[in-house]
């Protein structure tokens, strides 16, 4: 249920920005290629330079993009592995079926909190690369 949730909201938030911001980007890049190979004058080294150097905004965002969600994944887990330590400090040392049911339910509760914070954090990453991508010049 929770992985759904965060899934869901993530995949929301990348689609809206694929939308608004990567494809506009992406489109001016492929424009500016086309016009490093309609400029007949330049050797096949200045070509790819060209082609390098309109792509080069793109993979700036991919890079900066892939690095947000990265932090954002692994501040997640740190927060998950938080609630399964929890749980298992709860825990005697030789637990009962109902005790480890209990730790387990505590853990799930956890889990599903720290979703739901996290996803509430997903409007400011959004902000951060949208402010981020509108600094890349084309």
């Amino acid at each position: 249920m929770a992985e759904n949730d965060i899934n869901h909201a993530v995949g929301e938030m990348m689609d809206k920005l694929e939308r608004s911001l990567f494809r506009p980007m992406q489109r001016k890049s492929y424009e500016d290629v086309v016009k490093c190979f309609d400029n007949k004058n330049c050797s096949s080294e200045q070509l790819q330079h060209c082609i390098d150097r309109c792509q080069a905004p793109m993979q700036q965002v991919q890079n900066y993009v892939s690095q947000e969600i990265q932090q954002f994944q692994n501040r997640l887990q740190r927060a998950a592995r938080e609630c399964q330590d929890q749980a298992q400090d709860n825990l005697p040392r030789n637990p009962s079926e109902s005790q480890i049911a209990a730790a387990q339910a505590s853990m799930d509760t956890c889990i599903n909190t720290c979703v739901k914070n996290h996803i509430k954090l997903l409007p400011t990453i959004k902000k951060r690369i949208e402010d981020t991508v509108s600094s890349i010049e084309m």
